[in-house]
């Protein structure tokens, strides 16, 4: 599951894509999206990943530039 929020307070909601471990167990198959597109001025992004593995959720957070 993936929440951020801009520098400007907008936020954006996951829109699916990932759907299921890979077969070697490394890596989840598929990619995250959100949604809508980033503000045109928003300059940071504050993003929460949420990973489910067999059963047990497991946050990530980062917040990367968006422009320099």
């Amino acid at each position: 599951m993936l929440e951020a929020v801009d520098d400007l307070g907008n936020e954006y909601d996951d829109r699916g894509g990932a759907y299921g471990t890979h077969p070697d167990g490394t890596c989840t198959d598929g990619s995250l999206s959100g949604h809508p597109v980033l503000h045109p001025e928003a300059s940071r992004l504050r993003v929460r990943i949420t990973w489910l593995r067999g059963g047990k959720e497991t946050p990530y957070g980062m917040r990367p530039a968006l422009r320099s």
